[in-house]
């Protein structure tokens, strides 16, 4: 007898709290062998459930859901399987989930505006351990990048630890609506402080101020 040399399938579990979505992208997916859907979840606690038993080798997420947020359900599943290669599906361009998803470790981010081409061959080279970002989002980040390459910043930042706290989860996509709930203040006093943080970083908006942030190792 034998034995196929055919690989086997990159096992994907669909992550997204519209079912039209997860239905579009299972659709999609099931027309490429060398893919195989092996389950889709509505919300994180689903999705955290569903790593667990299903084994998926990439999770397709999405970052705006019902209960606990893309960011925080993606920094939950590397925890447990880091084995896992996170693709975040999105229709949120927001700098501030960019960096928060490649900060906890997913490998990509793509917009759901992609093209079917694009998803696919993202899946496929994340599996291979490529990390990947949604070609119109890249002028985006690289103009960033080049606006703190030119900030002169020392480490004598004088961030205080509630300061530390709130650039924390904004990194990891809270708002500031969930941060002043969270922290018992209010919106304006929140906003206030993002903006006193952004000062001391010589950061020109919040996005910055974590980009900075992470590369000075405060968060």
């Amino acid at each position: 007898m034998v034995e196929s040399t055919n690989p086997a399938p990159i096992r994907v579990l669909i992550v997204d709290d519209h079912p039209m979505v997860r239905r579009g992208l299972k659709s999609l997916l099931s027309s490429y062998p060398d893919i195989a859907v092996v389950g889709d979840a509505e919300d994180g606690t689903a999705a955290l459930q569903a790593v667990a038993d299903l084994g998926p080798h990439v999770v397709l997420l999405d970052i705006q859901m019902f209960g606990l947020g893309g960011i925080e359900v993606a920094s939950r599943i590397l925890r447990a399987a880091p084995q896992v290669k996170i693709v975040i599906l999105t229709a949120y361009d927001n700098e501030e989930y960019i960096l928060g998803a490649f900060r906890v470790g997913c490998y990509a981010y793509l917009l759901k505006n992609s093209s079917d081409d694009i998803v696919v061959e993202t899946i496929r080279l994340v599996h291979q351990g490529k990390r990947l970002l949604s070609p119109s989002l890249m002028d985006q980040v690289l103009r960033q990048l080049h606006m703190l390459a030119k900030a002169q910043v020392t480490r004598e930042h004088n961030l205080s630890p509630d300061e530390i706290h709130v650039l924390a989860r904004i990194a990891n996509g809270a708002t500031s609506e969930d941060i002043a709930k969270e922290i018992h203040w209010s919106d304006r006093t929140v906003k206030r402080k993002i903006e006193e943080i952004a000062v001391k970083l010589g950061a020109h908006n919040r996005a910055q101020a974590v980009a900075i942030a992470i590369r000075e190792g405060l968060i």
